[in-house]
């Protein structure tokens, strides 16, 4: 690995924290596709909802995958992809209260969310954030230093 460190130490420290996010993202997803279903939808035709839960689980799941793989990949923005999917997600689960939904589904909604933010605001997360932007940077000095003209002897 990049940086001198044992691979096996880095996944070991740093995985369950970024799948714990990834596992938190998919829930809270599919906690407001749920709910968006039996209130915002629930006038629609079944066939119609279910094209439109289809289509919401597209964009969740791209959303997500792409700003976790660019946190992989050590990008600085790429956090605040995740955090508004997070933000979104509760953004749009917040105002089904009024259509009145099931309260226990509710709540869950409300907190995966919010837990997903939680777990981003972590100080392992952001440790982890922060060796990936290193392993960037490093990986971009090697490439530049292979680019780079050699004298010929």
């Amino acid at each position: 690995m990049i940086g001198g460190g044992s691979m096996k130490q880095f996944l070991a420290r740093y995985f369950p924290v970024f799948m714990g996010t990834i596992f938190l993202g998919c829930f809270s997803g599919s906690a407001l596709l749920v709910l968006s279903a039996g209130t915002y939808w629930r006038a629609l035709e079944p066939s119609v909802r279910s094209n439109y839960v289809g289509l919401g689980t597209l964009a969740l799941v791209s959303v997500l995958v792409l700003g976790n793989l660019m946190i992989a990949r050590g990008r600085v923005w790429a956090i605040w992809w995740v955090t508004s999917y997070f933000l979104g997600c509760l953004a749009a689960v917040l105002p089904t209260f009024a259509y009145g939904p099931h309260q226990g589904v509710y709540v869950f909604a409300v907190l995966l969310p919010l837990l997903g933010l939680l777990l981003l605001n972590s100080k392992r997360h952001r440790e982890m954030r922060s060796k990936l932007i290193e392993i960037r940077h490093q990986r971009e000095r090697i490439i530049q230093s292979a680019k780079a003209p050699r004298p010929r002897h």
